[in-house]
Formats: C-alpha cells, structure tokens, sequence
C-alpha cells in the first residue's frame, strides 16, 4: 500500500510539473529590466534600442533587421493579419532565421532569458496590449498526407497560383519578379530557394511550409492564401476547373459570359467576405459558411502545394566534404563524359558550403551563394570536374559597381596549393587566396563561358595569370538559377606552378564564387576554407583474379577431399 501511495504521489507531481511547463511555454512573463538589459546586450545591434530595425548593424545586413514597432512578424502559427503567439516568438529566438543575419541564440542564451526578450519585444508594438482575445491559431485538420499523388497535383498548383514567377520553374528563386521585389520598408528583398530546405525560415516540415501559405510571410511579398490573393477564391474545385476553361477560349458564347459572369459574381463576394473577416468584423452564419467554404479549398490545394515544396528540398542539409564525405574521384577507363553525359548521375556530389568574405574590405555580409557541389571523373592521363551552385540571376558583365566602378558579373574560382602538403599536418598555403605559400588558381567567368584562366597567387589581392595557359577544356550551362561548370585538364603538365596530380593524393581544394547582382567583386564574395579531393586509387586487375582462382581452389580441395574419404572407407573395407 505504501508503495502505491509513494507512486501516486510521485505522477501527481510530475503532472504538476507538466501543467507548470506547458503554461511557461505558452505565455511570456511580464516585460522586466531583465528582459532590457538581456535584448540591449544581444539584440540591439540589429533591431535597435527602439526596436525599430535601426541597429548599428543594420546597414550592412540584407535581409534588414525586423521592425518589432509595425507588428508585423514574419514567421507564425497564427493566420493572415495576427499577431504571433508567445510560443513563436521564442522559437524564432531559439531557432534563428536561417539564411539570414538572424543567429539561434538557444546556446547564447538561457531558456528564461529569451522568454524574458518575448515579453520585452511585445513592449515595442501596442496591439500586443489592446488585443482581448487570443490569435487565431492556422488549423492543421484534415492534413493531406505525403504522396506522389499530392506532389504532382502540387506541382501543377505552383504553376496555376503564380509561385513559379517569384520562385522559379524548379524553385530556385530565380523566377522573373525576383529581381524586382521588395519588403514593406523599401527593401530589396529575395524570394526563398525551394532547393534548400534547410535555409527554410520557420522550418522545412510540410505543417511549416503549409503555415506559410495559409498566414503569409508579414512585411514580404508572399501572400497569405485567402481572398484576393488566391486564384478564383470562393469557388468549388470544379468550378475553378469550368472558369479556367471559359477564361482560356478566345471568344465566348453569350451563355458562356453570363455563367463567368456568376462565378466572378460568387468571388467577389467571398472575397468581400474575407476582407470583413480579416478587419475584425463580424460575420452573420452564412457568411461564415461561405467563407468556411472557401477556405476548405484554399486548405485542400496548401497542402498539395506543401506535399511538392517540401519534394524539392533534400531531407536534411548536405554533409560537407570531409572525412568519409570527401570528394573521390572515381577512375573510368578511355574518354572522360562530357558534360552533358549520363554517366555523372551515378555520382554523388561533394558538398562544399561557403560563407561571405568578412576578413578584408570590402567585405561579403550578405551572401546569396549557399555551396558549391563537385563531382570528377579521371583516366590515366585526365581529370574532368563538374562543379555546380545556384544562383537566382545570371550577371554576365554588363553592370558596373556604383562605388568601384568596377565590373560586377558572376564568377567562380577553384584553389589548390601549387605544392600539395606532404601529410595531414603539413603547413598549407592561407586560404584567403595564399601568401607566403602560393595557390594555383582556376577562373572563371560567365562573360567568358567557355574559358578558365589559370592564375598564381600570393594574397587575396595578388593574383596574376600565368604567362603559359594550359590545355583547359571548358563547358558552362546557366538554367533554372544554376550554373554547371564541366572542367578537363592533363594530370601532369610542364609548368611548375601547376598543381600536379596522382591516384592516391589527397589534395586541397578551396572555393570563392561572386554573385554580380549581389554587388559581388574583387573580395566581395563567397568564400570556402581548405577542404581536399582525392583521384580514387586505380582498381588493381588482381581483384578480377582472386576469386575464381580461390573458387578453382576450394573446387579442388572437396575433390580432394571426396577421394580422401572413398579411399579410406575402402582400406577400412
């Protein structure tokens, strides 16, 4: 009995502590000097001692800082026009806005001291004050699962609801607005790649790209998926299917126009309907049903939308190429594949991420390149590299910088040391393009597509050609927001400030690549530090050898042994 009593005892307490936690984690506490002082030390660099995005930071920073005084918050569980709970502001604390200035502060900073950051963020906008009723929270009922189904009937919706002339035709970024679009404050701002899950803010899950749809992205020119701002809003899947037939005829009958008539008749007042909605008025039983309605399809079509976003994007972030992750290449005998040839999708990439140039003027803080992906083929006399990386607009040298005057375009440059480092712990040269150790470079641009210069350098800003250029052979492609660059050289050459290669070696392998519409120039640019490559050593012919000669063996041997026993038995006879 007393055992039962101390175990009764014991959920009683860890219900209590549940109950306790679950309410900590709802609701921020009260705004205190705690909450200042903790946002003035880590915050308002950025954002402000005001709040208002004006940090001394932020004019180096792209996408700008928020503006927590406008109420408009980017990433939440609440719907078009809410305000964020508790809950998603910390989490934008403890995760960060990945592939932005935004860090996750969830090892800078305690748990308690970024709720309290939550309570005194709420300080700087009023209707966090004057709201008397909770927000309304995106309803994730009736979630369509994961299915090929689904994605392609997706696929079809990113083309019908316009996201592929922000986002692209394969979701890169790259679509034809993406140049031109800002945010609520003026600034330039860029539509996400699709591709890279895991530079998603707010998360990559399918419940977290479906939020987006359904709430917007505040202050940005995503959408929220409700009235005017979705295609034929407040009509039937079917009926949407009939408009889009009428809407597509050259020339429609009489009975024709008066049925387009009545569907855009029904939208507008659906339409209407949200905009009352969304202002705070009250809507009678029948408004509501007909705004339910309209939102059944509009959540029905998000989360076919959803199910194709999120099959774009890998599970999780490439591993860099390190360790069992490095770039091999792999021995092919006769000619190396060109470019276009099947043969390098049976190999995987090395992923090599780069990050902005922050060590010497100018400097690189917002960087739009993510990573460069490698693979390589070698025979007994060449080595081929195909590398390749996004990049939402192709700069081909016809913009100049406004300070510098100096060509802005896209480029890429692959390093090596002229000598490879005999061991793992053997001096390498500076990765900021050498110095006392010189690197060998490889450079190219997209003004020159079909060209790579061979380059000597002895610092980031002591680059020179080499007088004799190699036998590079070079091909390009820019489609879709993504450079392919396929390189062929000699593994051994004549000159001594050539890199030098053999099966077997690893070699160091760097990376810079300048993105022109970013401002990219001179050491303005994305940059690697050291990683290494290495030419897979030849498959000895010996392999093809052992084991039918083992087999030959192991045959003889139970022959052998057969006769063994027969003559035995037979002596024994």
């Amino acid at each position: 009995m007393r055992n039962r009593n101390v175990v009764s005892l014991l959920m009683l307490v860890l219900g209590m502590l549940c109950v306790l936690m679950l309410a900590h984690a709802q609701n921020a506490p009260e705004a205190s000097e705690k909450g200042k002082e903790v946002y003035e030390n880590s915050c308002a660099h950025c954002h402000g001692v005001e709040g208002r995005g004006d940090g001394s930071a932020a004019e180096n920073l792209l996408p700008k800082p928020r503006d927590f005084t406008r109420g408009l918050y980017k990433i939440r569980s609440t719907e078009s026009g809410q305000l964020p709970t508790d809950q998603d502001l910390f989490d934008i604390i403890t995760e960060g806005m990945p592939g932005s200035s935004m860090p996750p502060w969830d090892t800078a900073l305690s748990a308690d001291d970024r709720w309290e950051v939550v309570a005194y963020i709420k300080t700087f906008y009023d209707g966090f004050k004057e709201s008397e009723t909770p927000p309304r929270a995106i309803s994730l009922e009736d979630k369509i699962p994961y299915a090929e189904e689904s994605v392609e009937i997706g696929k079809g919706l990113y083309v019908d609801l316009g996201c592929v002339e922000c986002h692209g035709n394969v979701g890169r970024g790259d679509g034809t607005s993406a140049p031109t679009l800002t945010d609520e404050w003026g600034f330039q701002t860029w539509p996400a790649n699709l591709a890279q899950g895991w530079n998603y803010r707010g998360g990559a899950d399918t419940e977290d790209i479906f939020k987006r749809f359904i709430g917007g992205i505040a202050g940005s020119p995503m959408p929220a998926f409700e009235g005017d701002s979705f295609l034929h809003f407040g009509l039937t899947a079917e009926e949407s299917k009939r408009l889009s037939e009428l809407e597509n005829k050259d020339e429609m009958t009489e009975a024709e126009e008066e049925e387009s008539g009545k569907f855009y008749e029904k939208m507008d007042a659906a339409v209407d309907i949200a905009l009352n909605r969304a202002e705070g008025m009250e809507l009678s039983a029948a408004e509501q049903q007909t705004y339910d309605n309209a939102m059944k399809v509009v959540y029905e079509k998000s989360w076919h939308l959803a199910n194709y976003v999120k099959s774009l994007t890998p599970e999780k972030r490439p591993e860099s190429a390190i360790g069992n992750n490095v770039l091999r290449s792999q021995y092919v005998q006769g000619a190396l594949p060109p470019m276009d040839d099947a043969a390098w999708e049976t190999l995987q990439s090395g992923y090599f991420p780069v990050v902005g140039q922050v060590v010497i003027e100018p400097r690189q803080f917002n960087p739009t390149i993510d990573s460069v992906n490698v693979k390589s083929f070698y025979n007994d006399t060449e080595v081929a590299f195909l590398f390749t990386w996004d990049d939402r607009t192709q700069t081909i040298g016809d913009e100049t910088d406004e300070t510098t005057g100096k060509t802005l375009e896209d480029a890429l440059a692959i390093q090596f040391p002229v000598k490879v480092p005999q061991g793992p712990t053997a001096p390498k040269p500076y990765f900021l393009w050498g110095g006392r150790l010189p690197v060998y470079l490889w450079h190219w641009k997209a003004s020159a597509p079909e060209q790579v210069t061979e380059l000597t350098a002895k610092g980031i800003n002591n680059a020179e050609a080499q007088e004799a250029q190699g036998e590079l052979q070079t091909q390009s492609i820019y489609k879709d927001g993504q450079y392919k660059l396929w390189v062929k050289r000699a593994l051994k050459t004549d000159d001594k400030k050539d890199l030098q290669l053999e099966p077997g070696v690893f070699v160091p392998i760097a990376f810079s690549a300048w993105d022109g519409a970013n401002g990219d120039v001179d050491t303005k640019r994305v940059m690697s530090s050291w990683y290494a490559f290495v030419l897979e050593p030849v498959p000895s012919s010996k392999r093809f050898i052992y084991p039918p000669l083992i087999a030959i063996l192991s045959v003889g041997f139970l022959f052998g042994l057969r006769a063994f026993v027969q003559r035995r038995n037979s002596e024994e006879v």
